[in-house]
């Protein structure tokens, strides 16, 4: 079974990967450590369900063992639980979250060669990485001062549980937003005509990016050709311009060269007075740079604008529908760019013919509308959970957290399996969505983007794996608190045990100045950030 599962998890990764990634132009070490990240994280959000099913499996055991009634354990009442998160896959997702800004950094530095790269990449990561230096250190000396023995195994845990500790800061702030914003997008999603209305003003937004990305492609474009034809002279800064010149793709260039004729044939874009300058590495690396970035930011509004478009003549399509629908009471089915009537239809009887437009017209016109909005009240549901239970995770007699009444529940069942893992599946997915939806929201979505049509550049590539090994740690360990199965919570439980996550990823508290306070202040930041969240929403809708 546990074979089973990392085929299905391998099968997702490189299903989405191939969506997103050009597999065969871009960077194998990319692509590689992509795959590592997305792997890893995927692995643990498909697993942890597992985990805690082995976990209360075991505290059931624990409990027949212990037993007056009973001598010994009845696995058959308890049933039977194998699966638990693999030690490899939790070790490579953090160690893939400490390569992943090195390796972003690379894949945009401008040197022409290895190291420069790899020189250039540290250089920009000297903030990243001091802080994490800076807070090993720190917690190197409090743990020495409290005499706790500084094996191998220690510090590992101690620097994993200080990036998992900061790690649940950023969740924290992440949800306060992601929990209130989520239910009310996908309500406006329902609401008639929004959504091609948000469409046309992201249309008008992206137009000024668009035009401004197409300039700063041309601008440096045009200065590569004058470079290269300065350079003709310099044998090796020649070589390093022909570098630079060739990172335009084949299709880009032509349409740079077709829309800017006569005007590389002439006069050169570089001021005579800055000619001498351009006989420098320091120079060349620094147009490289800007060349990378200049095609990153094209394709990247490129097919932003191309996915506008499109969503744009489908709602145009489906608004008109609705309209004729109300006036003429006439079915319109036909909605572009949405797929044509199947092949197998043409030979179909006409009676099944017009089922079929029927039912495009009920889905796309109606049916889609109320969709979001059950959604909506589904992730409102959701969403009260998960502050009510984030507020009293704490709290262990009465249990109030709804996830831990649900799973104690499923446990006192004997049900191991399907419905406990459902539960915890459900809650660590719509954790997922609102987190990452709050990233992408917060303007970041600017600079990063992840397109389906093989379009997706190798900065947003890897800033979506190191995103995901960032954060899936932590919002693991929120599950667990809430179901109570983190180490100070579970320590109260009359049979504590504890998931193969924890033992490894350390704990909410594992800090000691920090676990004082923060089962406390964590969850009332949660809740007066989401009710900041929505009165500001309340206060900009009148």
């Amino acid at each position: 079974m546990m074979l089973l599962d990392l085929a299905i998890v391998f099968s997702l990764t490189l299903f989405l990967l191939n969506k997103f990634a050009n597999i065969r132009q871009q960077h194998s070490i990319v692509i590689l450590s992509t795959f590592i990240g997305w792997f890893s994280s995927f692995m643990i959000i498909y697993m942890l369900p597992e985990d805690i099913a082995v976990a209360f499996y075991k505290r059931c055991l624990l409990e027949k063992t212990n037993s007056t009634k009973m001598s010994n354990a009845s696995s058959t009442e308890c049933g039977s639980a194998e699966k638990f998160v693999s030690d490899h896959v939790l070790l490579s997702t953090w160690r893939v979250m400490i390569v992943l800004p090195l390796m972003q950094s690379y894949s945009n530095a401008g040197d022409f060669t290895v190291v420069g790269k790899l020189r250039s990449a540290a250089y920009n990561n000297a903030v990243y990485y001091g802080i994490y230096l800076t807070v090993f250190i720190f917690l190197l000396f409090y743990a020495a001062l409290k005499g706790v023995s500084l094996n191998a195994e220690h510090l590992k845990v101690i620097i994993i549980s200080a990036s998992n500790t900061w790690g649940l800061f950023l969740l924290v702030a992440l949800l306060g937003y992601g929990l209130v914003e989520v239910p009310r997008q996908l309500w406006l999603m329902g609401v008639k005509g929004y959504r091609l209305n948000k469409t046309y003003f992201d249309i008008d937004k992206l137009s000024a990016d668009k035009n401004e990305a197409e300039d700063a492609l041309k601008e440096v474009y045009q200065e590569a050709r004058s470079v290269l034809s300065l350079l003709r002279n310099e044998h090796v800064l020649r070589e390093y311009a022909q570098t630079v010149l060739a990172k335009f793709p084949v299709d880009v260039a032509t349409q740079l060269t077709s829309s800017c004729t006569g005007s590389f044939s002439g006069a050169s874009s570089i001021a005579p007075a800055n000619e001498a300058l351009i006989a420098n590495e320091k120079y060349l690396i620094r147009l490289h740079k800007r060349v990378i970035t200049a095609i990153q930011n094209h394709h990247r509004t490129q097919a932003q604008w191309n996915a506008l478009v499109r969503r744009a003549l489908y709602l145009e399509d489906v608004q008109h529908a609705d309209d004729v629908w109300a006036g003429e009471r006439y079915c319109m089915w036909d909605f572009r760019p949405s797929k044509k009537s199947p092949a197998a239809l043409q030979h179909c009887p006409n009676w099944i013919v017009h089922c079929w437009r029927i039912e495009q017209f009920a889905w796309h016109v109606a049916g889609k509308r109320s969709t979001f909005k059950v959604l909506a009240l589904i992730s409102c549901v959701f969403s009260v959970v998960v502050v009510w239970s984030e507020c009293t995770f704490f709290i262990v007699r009465p249990t109030l957290s709804v996830p831990a009444l649900l799973v104690d529940a499923a446990a006192r069942l004997y049900d191991f399996g399907f419905l406990m893992e459902t539960i915890a599946f459900y809650l660590i997915s719509y954790l997922c969505i609102c987190a990452y939806y709050t990233v992408f929201k917060l303007r970041i979505y600017r600079y990063y983007h992840l397109d389906p049509n093989h379009m997706t550049d190798e900065n947003s590539l890897l800033f979506s794996a190191t995103l995901l090994c960032r954060l899936t740690p932590a919002l693991c360990l929120n599950v667990l608190g809430m179901i109570h199965l983190d180490s100070h919570i579970a320590a109260h439980a009359k049979f504590p045990t504890e998931t193969q996550f924890t033992k490894l990823m350390g704990h909410l508290d594992v800090i000691p100045i920090l676990a004082k306070g923060l089962n406390i202040y964590l969850p009332i930041f949660v809740l007066l950030l989401c009710m900041g969240t929505y009165f500001r929403l309340v206060y900009s809708a009148f």
